[in-house]
């Protein structure tokens, strides 16, 4: 069922928070729920983390579940900070050049000198290395496993699944005051509490040292 969402914004005041598990897939994760006046109106809310002070400026995306207003998604425009929950992912460009491409080149290299290692050891074991014959055989052998493993796996489940995420993510993200430059800002932080500090405060012990 697609819930009918809305947004809203105005001054934020949390007259109740409490420490609850936030379950998510198979896991739970500690987080923090909490119950809010915006523009005189109550909402509930359950992030990971909440940043929010008395009379901050929100923007806040909510639906209504069995009468009560519950926020999926935050943000404090007077602290910067994004609140998502943790079934969000922001992915794009970036993400698949600079984690996807050389996290899967490092797979490669290390399959590829396994390979290599055993298949070194083995020919070496019965008297006919060949150089060229183990370099080939390894790189065959790897990039046959890793297109099986493509073609098995990858495209008919993580595409599918990254793809559903992102765009849900991103049709929520559409919905807040935020820039192209600001979402690609959250993309490189990628918190995995999905709490995005868009000015983060520099560390004045480190600027001094």
């Amino acid at each position: 069922m697609f819930e009918s969402k809305q947004l809203i914004e105005g001054k934020i005041f949390i007259h109740q928070r409490r420490d609850e598990p936030l379950p998510y897939s198979r896991y739970s994760f500690p987080a923090c729920y909490f119950e809010c006046f915006i523009n005189a109106q109550n909402f509930a809310g359950h992030f990971i983390e909440v940043h929010a002070e008395p009379a901050d400026l929100v923007q806040a995306i909510y639906f209504e579940n069995n009468g009560k207003n519950q926020i999926i998604a935050m943000l404090n425009q007077t602290q910067q900070i994004v609140h998502l929950h943790p079934q969000n992912l922001i992915f794009g460009y970036w993400s698949f050049k600079h984690r996807v491409l050389p996290n899967a080149l490092q797979l490669f290299g290390f399959l590829f000198a396994l390979l290599f290692l055993l298949f070194s050891l083995a020919a070496f074991s019965v008297g006919h290395f060949q150089l060229g014959k183990v370099l080939q055989d390894a790189l065959m052998l790897c990039l046959m496993g890793l297109g099986l493993f493509t073609l098995g796996f990858i495209l008919p489940f993580a595409v599918p699944y990254l793809c559903w995420q992102r765009y849900k993510t991103m049709k929520l993200l559409s919905w807040l005051d935020l820039s192209q430059h600001q979402i690609l800002e959250m993309e490189k932080l990628n918190p995995q509490n999905r709490i995005y500090h868009l000015n983060p405060v520099p560390d004045r012990f480190k600027q001094s040292a």
